[in-house]
């Protein structure tokens, strides 16, 4: 999702035309989104009890997954990702640390195990992007998969990375975002490069078996109001 390419389009057209309700003009220096949506790290919250019930059918979870139709402005669906295309986060990506690489690939690439997963991707005005994937899990894996997506951004809050020998550099830092599903998180990820920077805002929210990665990205700002909108919006759908 942090392509180079996109920081290097976005350098040529103005990072601030037609982003209304998405984005604003901000500095390298504003890493929290907007004034006062940063918070500290805390521990990670705990998964709530699953109920048992299993997605095990892809199709149906992709249904219960936002449409253009609910997200506001011009947002188009992507056409999803043939297998045969390169992933896009590669298996060997170029950061240091390593690990720092599968930041915001989809749930079921960072924690094995789920009995489904699905995604879809829209693409809006002035390069801003939306990113939603989910998995199911059973009851005993659902807790451990939980943690571990709320560890990955902790343990990578300044990294780098290298593309086309074009090196970004990467902050994540946690963001304050209201309450919603069973259990959730939140958190920003800024890739900076030849003075762009790109922000991804993500949550990471339980719905019953089901977890949820939501990724609102923009040039330089992302309203964290827009993220906690569209949040509240797929929890409603996935619990129908």
């Amino acid at each position: 999702m942090m392509r180079v390419s996109v920081l290097r389009v976005g350098a040529v057209a103005s990072a601030c035309v037609g982003l209304v309700g998405i984005a604003g003009c901000g500095s390298d220096e504003d890493e929290c989104g907007s004034a006062g949506s940063c918070v500290p790290w805390t521990g990670p919250v705990t998964a709530a009890p699953g109920s048992g019930t299993v997605v095990r059918d892809p199709a149906q979870l992709s249904a219960g997954l936002l449409a253009a139709t609910d997200l506001p402005g011009d947002f188009a669906a992507v056409p999803p990702r043939a297998e045969s295309e390169a992933p896009a986060v590669p298996a060997k990506a170029l950061t240091d640390p390593p690990d720092c690489a599968r930041l915001l690939s989809p749930i079921s690439q960072q924690w094995p195990g789920s009995a489904a997963a699905a995604s879809v991707q829209f693409a809006g005005p002035s390069f801003a992007t939306i990113d939603i994937d989910a998995a199911s899990y059973p009851d005993t894996a659902l807790a451990p998969a939980f943690e571990a997506l709320q560890a990955q951004p902790r343990r990578c809050t300044s990294y780098s990375g290298e593309d086309e020998g074009v090196r970004i550099e990467y902050r994540t830092s946690a963001l304050a975002q209201p309450p919603a599903g069973d259990a959730g998180a939140a958190f920003t990820l800024t890739a900076s490069s030849e003075g762009l920077t790109l922000t991804s805002a993500t949550s990471l929210v339980q719905v019953g078996n089901t977890l949820v990665q939501v990724v609102v990205t923009a040039p330089e700002v992302v309203d964290p109001g827009v993220l906690a909108d569209l949040t509240a919006a797929q929890v409603r759908k996935l619990r129908g």
